[in-house]
């Protein structure tokens, strides 16, 4: 299991004494979004949460592939069982669904050594063969590390021990990292995600269950579309973080209000949903959420296009977990 690098917001804690339930509803409200890990003698659990729902929820057993589940019930299920080691992580609005979507990868048995081959000349080697996973960097004297992700060569982010939020782009983490690697030897640990046919039918099958359980009738709809509008939120996010000076969220929410002439039920006076500071996304009341969604794609889309990101916005959309459902829909 891949947890974040970063230092816990709590750590140090243990299931046997703690209300999971409890402890993550209360979590949502004073952190927003994060991760909840908890580790036993053979087993890991991870759950991560945005300020609303359960993103994703892992468990792991020694030896055997992770078990995903869109529900926290597996987990308590484990949790009931034995006792758990607790971490908390917190998760920003740029890495929350990167965690929450991370699909399944395979760790190379060879580790490198930095002695034998420097980050540099790994990172052009692995560019060349369009890697797509993650480079677990270790010093071995320092508690210090990262975990660079990469798609189809291009480094996504770090996830770094001195960092805070999960995901960062920045080039001065990166560099920082090169520096340390210049006085220290450190130990390379490759992991590549699986693209193959099993991993899609996986996907699929999530989709469609997800689909089956929240499709109602009359004036029900998707009661999981908060979920999917958030992570397409976090999308826009991710990919703009390097175009834009200030927050993306910040910049697309402003691109919301002026399209209120085009599209009314955007207008906050009509109080038809919520968007928190992390990226979070709830509907509220009698809200048209068909509606909604379709101005907030249309919305977006027409700020990828006006920072020339169509290509990389849809690269990432082509992978992602909410991609059937909004397909549906007809918004893709």
């Amino acid at each position: 299991m891949l947890i974040p690098k970063e230092q816990p917001f709590l750590s140090g804690l243990n299931s046997y004494y703690l209300n999971i339930e409890k402890c993550v509803e209360h979590l949502q409200g004073e952190m927003g979004s994060g991760a909840l890990y908890c580790k036993a003698a053979d087993q890991e659990l991870f759950i991560c949460f945005d300020e609303y729902d359960i993103v994703r929820a892992l468990s792991q057993k020694q030896g055997q592939p992770a078990q995903v589940s869109s529900s926290i019930a597996p987990v308590l299920q484990s949790l009931s069982h034995k006792s758990y080691w607790v971490s908390v992580f917190y998760l920003d609005a740029n890495s929350i669904f990167f965690w929450g979507q991370m699909p399944p990868f395979q760790r190379a048995k060879k580790i490198l050594k930095s002695t034998d081959i420097s980050l540099p000349d790994l990172v052009f080697r692995l560019r060349q063969k369009q890697f797509s996973g993650f480079v677990d960097v270790h010093l071995q004297e320092f508690d210090e590390g990262a975990i660079l992700f990469y798609r189809q060569g291009e480094r996504e982010g770090g996830s770094y021990t001195w960092g805070k939020g999960g995901l960062s782009p920045a080039d001065d983490d990166y560099n920082r990292l090169l520096g340390l690697l210049q006085e220290n030897i450190a130990t390379y640990r490759i992991g590549h995600f699986r693209d193959d046919a099993q991993h899609e039918q996986a996907v699929l099958h999530e989709t469609v269950r997800a689909s089956n359980k929240i499709l109602g009738t009359g004036n029900e709809f998707f009661s999981g579309l908060d979920t999917a509008i958030s992570a397409y939120l976090g999308l826009f996010v991710f990919v703009a973080w390097k175009k834009l000076k200030g927050d993306p969220l910040q910049h697309l929410q402003e691109r919301f209000h002026e399209a209120i002439g085009e599209y009314p039920v955007l207008d906050p006076f009509n109080k038809y949903f919520d968007i928190s500071d992390t990226g979070s996304f709830r509907f509220t009341g009698e809200a048209p959420k068909e509606e909604i969604t379709a101005a907030i794609v249309d919305v977006t889309w027409k700020a990828v296009n006006d920072l020339k990101l169509q290509k990389k916005f849809s690269a990432e959309l082509r992978s992602w977990t909410y991609k059937g459902l909004f397909q549906d829909m007809g918004l893709m």
